[in-house]
């Protein structure tokens, strides 16, 4: 079932961003939609493979020893770091100041687009663990206690929508101030991206996620946040409305 939902909404996704794609849009809004979908139905077929047989199961086991095989004291106090400090409140914490910053700044519509991104992402996570039930890897490869099922992974999925909704944000208010270059469009994303990175793998490393948990969950926080990127596009590209009675234009903000 869970599944038969993913490959749907990647397949309507699809459908839409191709007919936004036919018409005047601002530029972003196809090609999130595109990515979007596409990132869904990736990361349905492993709800697919992990409801179906035990393909992940047999892929991610060796991944699992390999990583427990070479666990060391920096390696594992390097993890326990990045997975305090990756954990979901925290990422999401960060689009939510990102987006309070926005607002500040005037990009109201773009603000409230992070914030219900973030709510939508927390919501995602839990109905999906409770939906799929996956079981964590084995107790005695765990460095961490952990409760609730296993897929996908809460910190992959936030810290790719959140850090990623917070260098976006962050691009644009140094494009705004006029304070952007090549250097800095390449920088801040390879930094978040870095950030993501490490979060993901130490979930892994830690032995309270598969890796395909951690890759779902990276998916699926990405397609979340290009939905975000081209609604925000969309809202800020209303027409402006003019107020006769009053002799004014209220544009929209760009």
């Amino acid at each position: 079932m869970t599944v038969a939902v993913g490959l749907a909404v990647a397949a309507v996704v699809l459908l839409v961003g191709t007919g936004w794609a036919r018409r005047r849009t601002p530029r972003p809004v196809p090609v999130c939609l595109v990515v979007a979908g596409v990132l869904v139905g990736l990361s349905a077929a492993v709800f697919a493979l992990v409801a179906r047989d035990e393909t992940l199961a047999d892929t991610d086991a060796p991944v699992l020893a390999w990583m427990v095989a070479h666990r060391t004291t920096g390696r594992t106090d390097l993890a326990e770091a990045a997975s305090l400090f990756g954990g979901t409140f925290f990422t999401g914490g960060l689009a939510v100041l990102a987006a309070l910053v926005l607002a500040l700044r005037g990009r109201r519509a773009r603000a409230l687009v992070w914030v219900g991104a973030v709510a939508v992402g927390s919501l995602t996570i839990r109905l999906l663990k409770t939906a799929v039930e996956r079981a964590r890897p084995p107790v005695e490869a765990r460095l961490a206690v952990e409760t609730s099922a296993s897929l996908p992974s809460g910190h992959a999925l936030m810290s790719a929508l959140g850090i990623g909704l917070t260098v976006l944000a962050v691009l644009l208010l140094l494009r705004e101030a006029g304070r952007d270059n090549s250097v800095v469009r390449i920088a801040i994303p390879l930094v978040g991206a870095l950030i993501v990175l490490l979060i993901g793998v130490s979930r892994a490393y830690l032995g309270v996620h598969w890796t395909t948990d951690v890759l779902a969950g990276w998916m699926l926080g990405s397609a979340l946040a290009a939905l975000a990127v081209a609604l925000a596009a969309v809202l800020e590209a209303r027409p402006a409305k003019i107020h006769p009675s009053k002799g004014s234009v209220d544009a929209p903000v760009a």
